[in-house]
């Protein structure tokens, strides 16, 4: 699947719906494995306004049992 010009919002949305998991069941397996602790609206809205590091996306694609792989172009 071609997600090179999807946001973050769109790409979280896909892989916690995939994974059957909530927001907030994703927030407590972050806290569980880094401790810490992201209030739910502080997340959000760095979701929705497309701010998310590429080490928190990878992050939580590792949590979920996804990976990322960089394809280049034919």
């Amino acid at each position: 699947m071609n997600i090179s010009d999807w946001n973050n919002d769109e790409i979280l949305r896909l892989v916690m719906a995939k994974g059957h998991i909530t927001q907030k069941l994703l927030l407590n397996l972050i806290r569980k494995q880094t401790g810490e602790d992201i209030p739910q609206s502080t997340f959000s809205c760095k979701v929705k306004r497309n701010g998310l590091k590429f080490s928190e996306l990878q992050q939580i694609c590792t949590l979920l049992g996804y990976e990322i792989i960089l394809k280049r172009k034919l």
